[in-house]
């Protein structure tokens, strides 16, 4: 049984065991601080840093009137695109974002952390406007983000961006289209059809053959079947949210509708 020890009955051997508890050296673990977050995002291809190392996940924040603003003063819809993904990601993994890093990310990565900017900032449920054929008129309906868009994502982050192609004459190396390759597209939306796939192909057209790909005229050069066979491919590949059109019933006439849908139309640019 334990001696109770009583202040008052000895009070010069309550205040030396007083004293020696202050005496000895505490040992506090110091509390983890998490920083406040919208949301988390798990990139579908995760950021490869110059060392090598897989980033996986992101933070994203609610978009406010400042962000407005400046979207606002985007003259095309792939410049607002590229503001609100600039102004709505805090950091990839442990790395502040610039646009550099944004840059090096992979294309599909970019539509993830847009799409999640959207969610962070109006919610998981988007109202649409799309043509219904048992009313023969345009109906607005709300979609699921969560369940009703699907994403792909890369089984091998390291190996699956690069991949070849059998072309006509000889086999083809590519590597998935990041971020610098959709700015340079952005920036060149008054181009022809035909001139925007031959940017897409000299920003990811590793290697022809045995020749490293260094100039526009060697993409240019490609036989139309090997071209258009690279771009399917690339399409096919690429990580991120998938755009298909989604099924929903019309609120009024309960027929299926079919909703397209793209990140433009999600925020109304």
């Amino acid at each position: 049984m334990a001696t109770k020890i009583s202040a008052a009955a000895n009070p010069a051997l309550a205040n030396d065991i007083i004293n020696k508890a202050f005496a000895e050296e505490q040992v506090f673990e110091a509390p983890k601080i998490i920083p406040p977050s919208d949301t988390t995002v798990e990139l579908p291809g995760g950021y490869l840093t110059p060392a090598g190392e897989i980033l996986r996940t992101a933070e994203v924040r609610e978009l406010n009137g400042k962000d407005e603003e400046a979207i606002a003063k985007a003259n095309n819809v792939g410049k607002a695109l590229m503001t609100i993904l600039q102004r709505g990601t805090v950091r990839i993994g442990d790395q502040k974002v610039d646009e550099k890093l944004l840059d090096n990310l992979l294309s599909g990565d970019r539509d993830m952390l847009l799409l999640e900017i959207f969610k962070a900032t109006f919610g998981s449920e988007a109202e649409l406007v799309a043509f219904c054929d048992g009313c023969q008129d345009m109906k607005t309906v709300n979609v699921d983000l969560v369940n009703e868009i699907k994403v792909k994502r890369l089984e091998d982050p390291i190996n699956d961006r690069v991949f070849t192609i059998e072309g006509k004459r000889e086999e083809i190396t590519v590597q998935l289209p990041t971020g610098a390759a959709q700015r340079e597209l952005i920036n060149s939306a008054e181009k022809t059809s035909a001139e925007l796939n031959t940017i897409l192909l000299e920003n990811t057209v590793v290697n022809i053959g045995s020749s490293p790909v260094y100039s526009k005229a060697q993409v240019q050069n490609l036989g139309l079947v090997d071209r258009r066979k690279i771009i399917e491919e690339i399409n096919a590949r690429i990580p991120g949210p998938q755009f298909d059109p989604i099924s929903v019933n019309c609120p009024e006439c309960e027929s299926e509708v079919l909703v397209p849908i793209n990140l433009g139309t999600l925020f109304r640019l």
